[in-house]
């Protein structure tokens, strides 16, 4: 089952990332887990994975998971 089938119908839009990520910071998983959704949703929606989206999603804990 992938992550995607997860996510609101009103955040599969490539042009919701901010609303996207607001949502994902609310979800009781690890930071990590958080990013590999991230990554999903970003991949599902063919755009770039950036530094500061990540950097938007995690704050100070960013760091943890960029390498």
């Amino acid at each position: 089952m992938g992550v995607m089938e997860f996510v609101p119908l009103g955040l599969k839009d490539k042009n919701k990332q901010h609303e996207f990520i607001s949502w994902l910071q609310e979800l009781p998983i690890p930071a990590r887990r958080k990013k590999e959704v991230l990554v999903e949703w970003c991949e599902a929606m063919e755009i770039a994975l950036t530094k500061d989206a990540v950097v938007e999603l995690l704050g100070p804990l960013a760091e943890e998971t960029i390498g």
